[in-house]
C-alpha cells in the first residue's frame, strides 16, 4: 500500500508534464491508448504476425497440392500439322480420284484425351499428404508464438513508455527544487549571508538537471515513436496513456513456471510437429525402392479437321506399373538425406526445450530480483527525501553548506530514479516471464494438440483452441500422445 501511495505521489501529473511547452502538440494526431488497446493494434497492424500468417497459408495451399495428387487427373494434348512426303503421295492419288472420301493428308489435326490416377505409390502420396499436414500445424503454432512475441515486446514498449515519462516527472520536480533553492541561495547571497560560490554552484546544479530534463523528454519521444512502430500507427502519433507503472505480486513457483512452459510454449510444441514433418519426408524418400501402379484410359482421334478420327482413332484403359529397379542409388541418397535432415530437426527441438527452460528460469529470477528492489528503493526514496528536507533546513538556519543541499537534492533524484526503473524492470520480467512459458494469445495449445491426436483439422482444431484476448487461463493437464 505504501509503494502504491509512493507512485500515485510521484507519478500525480504526468501527462500533463509531458506534454508542456511542446509546440507541436495540438497538430499531432492524437490517440487515447492503454496496454490492451496497443497490444490489440499490434496484433492488427504488425507485419511480423502477417507474413506468418502467410506462412501458415503457404503451408495450406502444400497440404491441399499434397492431397489432390491421390485423385484422378484429366490431360488434353492437340496439335495442328501440315504433313507431306513419299509416304502421303499414293493417299493423295486416291483423294485426287474419289474426292473427300479419302482424305488429302495435306493436314492433320490430333487430340489425345486421357485420365490418371494413382493407385499405389509406394507410400510416397500418403507420407506427402502426412507431412504437409503436420506443416500446417507447425504453422498454427508458430503463428502463436509470433503473437506472443509481439504482445511480449508491445507490453515491453507500452512499459518504457510509462518509464521514460516518469522519469521526466522525476527530473521536473529536480529541476523545479533546484529553482527554487537557486531562489533562496541568490536572497541570501545578496544579504551577504553565503558566498557567491553558493550562487554558482547551485547555478551549476540547475543547468545539469535542466539537460537531464531534455534528455528524459527525448527519451520519451523515442519511446512513443518505438511504440507507434510497433502497433502501426504513424511515428509522430501523440499518444495520451492514463496509466502508470505498477506491482503486482506474481504467485507461481520456478518450478510451476517451467512445467507450464513445456505444455504451452507454441514454439516448442511446433518443433515436435516439425519432427513428424521430417518423419513423414523421409519416409515418402523411401517410397522410391517400390513399385507405382495407376489406372489410365487414353483416347485418341486424328484426321483433317479438328476432331475427325479420319487419319486414325483408338483408344485403352488399364493398369500401368513403374518400377525404378535401379536408379544408381539416387534413392538412397534421398533417404539419408532426408535421414540426416530428420536428425537435426530432433537436436533443434532437444534444443529448443533446453533454452525453453532456460528462458523461463532467468525471467523468473529477473522478476524476484526486481520485486525485491521495488520495496528497497521505495524506502530510499522516503529516506531520501526526508534527508533533502533536512539538509534544506539546516542550510536555511546557516548551520549547513550548501553542498550538503545539493548533494541530498542529487540522491534524492537518483533514489526516485531507482524506483521507477525497479518497477520498470519488475513489469518488464513479467512480461518476459509470461512470454517464456507461453502464456496464450489467440490459442490454447494443449487443447489444439488434443484436438489435432483426435483427428480434427486444422481448421477444426484452431476453432476448438481459439481464445479471446485476456481470456483466464489456468494450468491445464499435460496431454498425452493420443488423448
Amino acid at each position: 500500500m505504501r509503494i502504491r501511495k509512493l507512485s500515485a505521489l510521484i507519478v500525480g501529473g504526468l501527462l500533463s508534464m509531458s506534454l508542456m511547452g511542446s509546440p507541436t502538440a495540438d497538430a499531432m494526431e492524437t490517440v487515447q491508448i492503454d496496454l490492451r488497446r496497443s497490444i490489440e493494434l499490434a496484433l492488427q497492424n504488425n507485419r511480423d504476425i502477417e507474413q506468418s500468417a502467410y506462412d501458415r497459408e503457404s503451408a495450406r495451399w502444400a497440404h491441399s497440392q499434397a492431397r489432390r495428387t491421390m485423385g484422378p487427373r484429366l490431360t488434353w494434348s492437340s496439335s495442328a500439322m501440315h504433313i507431306g512426303g513419299r509416304d502421303y503421295a499414293s493417299y493423295r492419288e486416291y483423294h485426287d480420284v474419289f474426292g473427300d472420301a479419302y482424305p488429302s493428308y495435306d493436314n492433320e489435326f490430333t487430340n489425345a484425351i486421357g485420365i490418371e490416377m494413382p493407385l499405389y505409390t509406394g507410400g510416397n502420396q500418403e507420407h506427402q499428404i502426412d507431412s504437409t499436414r503436420y506443416r500446417i500445424n507447425a504453422a498454427d503454432l508458430t503463428l502463436e508464438n509470433t503473437r506472443q512475441e509481439i504482445k511480449y515486446r508491445t507490453t515491453a514498449a507500452y512499459y518504457q513508455l510509462l518509464q521514460r515519462r516518469a522519469l521526466i516527472t522525476v527530473e521536473q520536480e529536480a529541476v523545479n527544487t533546484l529553482q527554487k533553492h537557486l531562489e533562496h541561495v541568490q536572497i541570501n547571497y545578496e544579504t551577504g549571508t553565503v558566498a557567491k560560490s553558493d550562487v554558482l554552484a547551485s547555478k551549476v546544479q540547475l543547468a545539469d538537471r535542466q539537460q537531464a530534463l531534455v534528455t528524459a523528454e527525448g527519451d520519451y519521444s523515442n519511446a512513443m515513436a518505438d511504440l507507434n512502430n510497433l502497433i502501426g500507427l504513424p511515428v509522430t502519433t501523440l499518444l495520451l496513456v492514463d496509466d502508470e507503472l505498477r506491482y503486482e505480486h506474481y504467485d507461481l513457483t520456478a518450478d510451476e513456471c517451467i512445467e507450464y512452459a513445456m505444455r504451452n510454449r507454441p514454439d516448442g510444441i511446433a518443433a515436435e510437429y516439425a519432427i513428424k514433418q521430417s518423419e513423414h519426408t523421409m519416409k515418402a524418400a523411401k517410397s522410391g525402392y517400390r513399385p507405382s501402379v495407376n489406372a489410365v484410359v487414353n483416347k485418341n482421334i486424328a484426321g483433317e479437321g479438328s476432331f475427325n478420327q479420319d487419319h486414325s482413332g483408338s483408344w485403352n484403359a488399364g493398369l500401368q506399373m513403374s518400377w525404378s529397379v535401379f536408379d544408381n542409388g539416387v534413392t538412397s541418397a534421398q533417404v539419408h538425406e532426408a535421414q540426416s535432415e530428420l536428425e537435426r530437426v530432433q537436436s533443434q527441438a532437444a534444443q529448443l526445450k533446453e533454452r525453453i527452460q532456460l528462458e523461463v528460469c532467468k525471467a523468473y529470477t529477473d522478476l524476484i530480483a526486481a520485486e525485491k528492489n521495488i520495496s528497497t528503493t521505495a524506502a530510499a526514496v522516503e529516506l531520501a527525501a526526508e534527508d533533502y528536507f533536512i539538509a534544506q533546513l539546516r542550510y536555511v538556519e546557516g548551520v549547513d553548506t550548501n553542498l550538503a543541499v545539493m548533494d541530498a537534492q542529487e540522491k534524492l533524484t537518483e533514489a526516485k530514479t531507482n524506483y521507477y526503473n525497479s518497477l520498470y524492470n519488475y513489469n518488464i520480467a513479467k512480461a518476459a516471464l509470461d512470454k517464456a512459458m507461453g502464456i496464450p494469445v489467440n490459442l490454447n495449445v494443449p487443447v489444439y494438440v488434443r484436438s489435432e491426436q483426435a483427428g480434427k483439422s486444422s481448421a477444426r482444431a484452431l476453432e476448438d483452441a481459439a481464445l479471446e484476448l485476456d481470456s483466464e487461463i489456468v494450468l491445464d493437464q499435460p496431454f498425452e500422445e493420443g488423448e
